[in-house]
């Protein structure tokens, strides 16, 4: 039986080019153990909006040579949730579906408000008694922390705060030259008491979050407890998220996607990951695409144009009896080769976008 294969490196939300060469294809090979480039779409998506051209993964410096499967992202910085926001603002709450994928690379906090409100029930959903230990260290931690809030006046101070500032905007308002020295200094004052108040309370705090953040994975994802929103992961004092999410390699959020856009634009073809192939690489690159190609006994190769005319070396898939054959296809999406979630949120049928020329 006649069979074309397609290899592809993963891409962050690639475009419709990149979906039409799989469903092209009989196999599709998701190339993740090649080098990471970033210079390369394997870490950036092209999303125009507003003043956003790019959505950008941060990678760590991995040195040179470094394979998708390898690159470590830089999980110091909450590009999750920036990219998560981003996705909604242009496409709607329907985006909204793409959440699970940046969720799963993150650790997943519980909310304290459910755990302080739901305690018994969240201890009943484990009997591991370091569990047990843990949500009794954090109840005594937050305690602790509530009433040296209420010590110290916190919630006092943050009202009397915000009734400065509408007092000097209703100043302002009234009357734009009006003299507002006596506000700015009573105001000054309160900073600095707020400042001092919540200076003191901040070790319990700290020691609280941290409490909070190994419960939570200590109990782990798969329990019907309310978490915080994603942001909220990068706004507890005295959390390193790195600490926790040190090991998040690229291929660990763009593999997952690439696959979810295949499913959903309907791509038939049988997709597999080369990591997953045990595959020795040859070192050169047409040699190991024509030793994936007739790893799945293809008789053709489909290559992209541009990878045809710039890298692509015949001699290997000669040698081993394997037509070399380039991407025919054409956009039929009015605004043409446009990101795949341009299509994906804006029509009833995406995969006709990707079946047609």
């Amino acid at each position: 039986m006649s069979e074309t294969v397609a290899v592809y490196q993963p891409h962050y939300y690639p475009r419709l080019h990149y979906l039409a060469r799989a469903q092209q294809a009989d196999i599709f090979v998701i190339y993740d153990d090649v080098e990471f480039s970033r210079r390369s779409r394997h870490h950036r998506a092209n999303i125009d909006y507003y003043d956003k051209e790019w959505l950008t993964i941060p990678i760590a410096h991995n040195g040179q040579n470094t394979l998708i499967t390898d690159a470590r992202i830089d999980m110091s910085v909450p590009w999750p949730a920036r990219h998560l926001q981003t996705l909604v603002g242009k496409y709607g709450a329907e985006a909204n579906d793409l959440a699970p994928f940046y969720r799963r690379l993150c650790l997943s906090v519980i909310d304290p408000e459910t755990l302080r409100d739901n305690t018994d029930r969240i201890r009943k959903l484990t009997t591991d008694p370091d569990v047990g230990s843990l949500i009794d260290e954090w109840v005594r931690v937050d305690r602790t922390w509530r009433r040296r809030l209420e010590e110290n006046e916190v919630a006092h101070l943050r009202a009397e705060k915000e009734r400065l500032n509408e007092r000097i905007s209703e100043r302002k308002q009234t009357n734009p030259d009006a003299d507002i020295d006596d506000l700015l200094a009573d105001a000054s004052e309160i900073d600095d008491r707020l400042e001092t108040a919540t200076a003191a309370c901040r070790d319990a705090k700290v020691e609280r979050n941290r409490t909070l953040v190994e419960l939570s994975e200590s109990i782990g994802q798969n329990r019907d407890i309310d978490r915080l929103p994603l942001y909220e992961l990068w706004n507890l004092d005295g959390v390193d998220p790195e600490r926790w999410l040190s090991d998040v390699t690229l291929a660990d959020i763009t593999v997952p996607l690439v696959e979810e856009l295949l499913e959903r634009f309907g791509v038939t073809s049988t997709i597999v990951r080369s990591s997953e192939l045990n595959l020795d690489h040859p070192g050169n690159p047409s040699d190991y695409l024509a030793l994936l190609t007739d790893h799945f006994d293809g008789d053709a190769y489909l290559s992209g144009e541009v990878g045809y005319e710039n890298y692509l070396e015949e001699k290997p898939f000669d040698e081993r009896g394997i037509d070399v054959l380039i991407q025919d296809w054409t956009p039929s999406w009015e605004d043409g080769n446009v990101c795949a979630l341009d299509v994906l949120y804006n029509t009833d049928n995406p995969g006709r976008y990707v079946r047609e020329s």
